[in-house]
């Protein structure tokens, strides 16, 4: 049997739940752990730092080596093992999944994972309390991404199209977060092909066990 693919992260990162559904998508065995070659690795020490320069995560661990950055392993995923295609052979098509992944992955996530979720996951305000001014400050960010999320999804069943690609998987966690969020579930019913896309993959096999 096959070793299962080591996922270095925690499980709730956004972005390491992109790569446990591309595993999924693909009938791939799968861990995420916080080990490296059989030891404890904390996050944001010197060992973290030797697999990832800025220690962030996720980080795939392969007999050939770590690889860092989650679109860096959508594409070796993609390329190694085949299976269900995140990314279309049309290169047009398959530069706006490029394209829609960075959207997603920095834009969408600066406004709402950085400026906001991270708040309530690692309160910074005085005995560990939510700086609730910080968050109500960020809500039009959250209102600009779901915007053109929305926009995006329009004429779309997908965020690129008709198919779901590796851009759905990084935008899908994002999504799920903040409907599940007290502060900005409203923001997303404002949307409705927002809250759709995101019902509508909820159920889904790839993912329904990884949002639950």
């Amino acid at each position: 049997m096959a070793k299962p693919i080591q996922i270095y992260g925690p499980s709730f990162s956004t972005f390491v739940r992109s790569v446990m559904m591309a595993c999924e998508l693909k009938g791939l065995a799968y861990e995420v752990t916080t080990q490296v070659d059989g030891e404890a690795v904390d996050f944001h020490t010197p060992g973290h730092k030797a697999i990832h320069p800025y220690t962030k995560f996720p980080v795939l661990l392969t007999e050939q080596g770590p690889i860092p950055e989650t679109v860096a392993i959508l594409h070796y995923l993609e390329n190694e093992y085949g299976g269900t295609q995140l990314y279309p052979s049309d290169p047009y098509a398959q530069a706006q999944v490029e394209a829609w992944s960075g959207i997603s992955g920095i834009y969408v996530d600066h406004e709402i994972v950085r400026e906001v979720l991270l708040e309530f996951i690692f309160p910074k305000g005085e005995n560990g309390s939510v700086r609730m001014d910080k968050v109500e400050a960020a809500i039009p960010g959250i209102q600009n991404a779901l915007s053109v999320v929305a926009d995006q999804l329009a004429d779309n069943p997908y965020i690129c199209g008709n198919e779901l690609t590796a851009a759905d998987l990084i935008l899908i966690p994002i999504i799920d977060y903040i409907e599940k969020s007290e502060v900005a579930k409203a923001k997303v019913a404002e949307h409705p092909n927002v809250l759709a896309y995101i019902e509508k993959i909820r159920v889904q096999d790839f993912a329904k066990h990884i949002l639950s």
